[in-house]
Formats: C-alpha cells, structure tokens, sequence
C-alpha cells in the first residue's frame, strides 16, 4: 500500500476533527469542516493531499455504510404511508429546477443543447449528502420524505441520463426501456420481501439477531450484495444500500416477545454509528472538499447557476412537502436537504468534457455549484 495513501488519511481526518470544534460552536453541521479541511488540504491552497483513486474508493464505501444506516433508521410506516407524496416531492423537485435552469442558461445566451446538458446535470439531488444532512435528524417524517424523494430523483435521474447518453454520446437509445421498468421491479421485490420477512421473522431475523458477529456479518453482505444487484441493473448503488438497510430495520416489526432482534439492531446501529462519524463521513466530505478548484470560474455562471438550483429545489420539493404535512417548517427542512448534489455530478462533468459538450471554464464553474450545495444544505437547514 502507497504510504502516502496513508499519509492523507491521517492529515484528511486529523484537520478535520480539529475544524469540528470551531463549526460546532456556529451551530454549524460538521460537513462544512470537513468540506474545509479537504479544500485547505489540496491542490489550491496548501496542496499536501492530492484525489487518489484510492482515496475515493475508501470513501465512497463508507456512503454504502451510511445510506445502509439510513435505511435501518427509516420509519417504514411513515414511508408506505407518504408513498405517494414522496415520489411527487421526487419528480416536482427535478422538473421545476430543470426548466429554471434550462430556461435561465438560454437567458444567458448558452446553446440549447449546453443549457440542456447542465439543467439535466444539476436537477439530479444526492441521495448520499441528503442522508448526511438529515443523519441527526429527529423528525421521521422529514427523513422519510427526503430520503424517498431523493431515491425516486435518482431513478429519474437515471432515465433522464440514459436518453442524453443516447443522444449526445451514441449510446444504445434503448437502455431506457430496460432500466425504468427493471428499477420498478426490484424495489417492489425487495419490498415484497422485506414484508415476507416481516410477518415470518423466524425465518431470518430470528436467526441472525442471536449472535452481534452474524448479524453484523449478514448485514454487510446484504448491503454490498444489493448494492451490486441494482449497480448491473443500471441504477445507482447507494440505492442498494438503502434497500438492505431498510429490510434489515424492518426486523424491529415482528413479533418478538424477547427484543433480540430489536437489541441486536440498535446495537449495531450505536456500533454503525460512531464509525461513520469518526472515519466515513469525514473521509468523504474531506475528499469533496479536495476536488474545490476556484481557478477559471465563471463568476456571472455559477451564481446564477447556484442561486437557480437552491430555489428549484426549495420550492418544487418544498411546495409538494407542505400540501402533504400543511407544515411550513418540515417543507422548508425537506426542500434545504434536497438541495445538495453530489460525486455523481463530478464523473458525468468528466464524461461531457472528455466528449467535447462542455468547456473548462463550464466545468468548473457547474462542479463549484454542486459542492457549494453541499455546503450549504446543513446551513439552510439550520436557518430554517
């Protein structure tokens, strides 16, 4: 292993613990130091730490671990119960930010084919950083909205991208016709079976819940396992996660005189945890913050570009969230945690200008927009 792997990690996690302290006294989410530390760390101000690939395969497993610690935490009744609204909370925050910024960009005077690119690039909420911002949330109907909604923005998300794959970059035109039905499928299968389970709990959470080492053991290899399924069938692999979490939290559901499954769960959350705050969430946001380049900005672009996506997605998820509640507050919490983009954004920015669709200058300033997001999620969150 190359020492200086290690020698980030090190330098990655003990600058942004030490920033911690100073963000948490501004009420602030510890995103926003590790963010920081990740930014002071590369390549543009003191450049000691550089983005290995290495680096960003550590940290986007521990994303598989939160989105599966996300699942096990998510009321299932609440969700069945907000079916509906969640997928229309989903689908109106994507449709109402792409034509702000779709139509905003031909303002500008841009191309209609690069004002399409960058709507359909930013329309598209993070399902990882909306379950870090809400992570300590006590309020289960907002985790339940945000995090479904987001789910069904990354299904859009994929069927939308598929279509510009196939029309920009030559791709086969008919993956859509696979990856929609087939991503309807296995989230009502996985569903069905989770219900099975629930109402037979001998026959699983019975078994796994006597021993911690088993348990966390079937755990992992749910999480990873589903994670790969949806991965092949073309959707994104945090999804996945959130699945396995979900069937495996649903285990607090049956009957169980004894508490065993329900012990075993809340131990492994408690264990689940402490690790994702003291090593996997600081070791991604750090490395977000590594990919911060503030060089060769288009200053006019991304304000405009920051301000559009911020309010189309307050206001298109937002306005659904407070039709379904009738409550200012959890519409206001839900649209600031579905403002944030992610790495998803990075890697397809990578793809449009290896192709020749988007400028430096273009890529810049979109990639400076999706990390702004993410920085300011939690502080919209607070103020609201």
């Amino acid at each position: 292993m190359d020492q200086h792997f290690i020698a980030y990690i090190v330098l990655l996690l003990a600058l942004a613990k030490l920033l911690e302290k100073p963000v948490e006294k501004a009420k602030l989410s510890p995103i926003v130091a590790h963010i920081v530390a990740g930014l002071i760390l590369g390549s543009h101000i003191l450049g000691w730490v550089k983005p290995l690939p290495e680096l960003e395969a550590i940290s986007y497993f521990g994303l598989l671990l939160l989105m599966f610690y996300t699942g096990m935490t998510t009321n299932f009744g609440e969700l069945k119960r907000l079916s509906l609204w969640i997928i229309a909370t989903g689908l109106c925050g994507v449709v109402v930010t792409f034509a702000m910024i779709f139509y905003v960009m031909l303002a500008l005077g841009y191309s209609l084919t690069k004002s399409l690119i960058i709507a359909i690039l930013l329309s598209n909420t993070a399902t990882e950083t909306v379950a870090a911002v809400i992570v300590r949330s006590r309020n289960e109907i907002v985790r339940s909205i945000a995090i479904g909604a987001s789910v069904v923005d990354d299904i859009a998300a994929v069927v939308v991208l598929s279509m510009v794959s196939s029309s920009f970059l030559g791709e086969n035109p008919l993956s859509i016709a696979y990856t929609l039905p087939m991503s309807i499928v296995v989230l009502m299968l996985i569903i069905l079976l989770s219900e099975v389970l629930v109402r037979n709990p001998r026959i699983f959470y019975y078994r796994i819940a006597s021993n911690q080492t088993v348990f966390a053991s079937v755990s992992m290899i749910l999480m990873t396992g589903f994670a790969l399924l949806v991965k092949v069938l073309g959707l994104n692999e945090l999804i996945g996660a959130y699945l396995a979490g979900l069937l495996i939290g649903r285990g607090r559901e049956g009957h169980d005189p004894l508490l065993i499954t329900e012990t075993a769960i809340v131990d492994f959350l408690n264990q689940l945890k402490v690790f994702l705050e003291a090593f996997a969430l600081p070791l991604f946001f750090t490395y977000v913050g590594l990919l911060i380049a503030p060089t060769h900005v288009d200053l006019q672009l991304f304000v405009v570009l920051l301000l559009t996506a911020v309010a189309g997605k307050i206001i298109g998820c937002g306005f659904v969230t407070y039709l379904a509640t009738r409550n200012r507050a959890i519409a206001l919490s839900v649209g600031t945690a579905m403002i944030s983009r992610g790495i998803l954004e990075t890697a397809l920015l990578k793809i449009l200008l290896d192709a020749g669709l988007i400028d430096n200058v273009d890529y810049t300033s979109v990639l400076l927009v999706a990390i702004t997001t993410i920085i300011l999620s939690p502080i919209l969150r607070k103020l609201v």
